[in-house]
């Protein structure tokens, strides 16, 4: 096998999937997917208390106004 030779100022490849990522680039994935988790959670129980607090339309006296 010929050896490839790195650019100037790379000192290493990792080609396994992750392996070049820092801890800071994990707390900010790790944050990204709470704060996705937490709206999808917020919508879902946004979308369920506005179906049950829909108020009941009201009913009209067919008589009221005459007289």
């Amino acid at each position: 096998m010929s050896e490839r030779r790195l650019p100037d100022g790379v000192l290493a490849v990792r080609p396994l999937p992750g392996a070049n990522c820092s801890s800071v680039g994990s707390v900010v994935d790790m944050l990204f997917v709470a704060g996705v988790v937490v709206s999808s959670v917020a919508v879902a129980v946004a979308a369920l208390s506005s179906s049950s607090s829909d108020p009941e339309p009201a009913e009209e006296d067919e008589g009221a106004g005459e007289g």
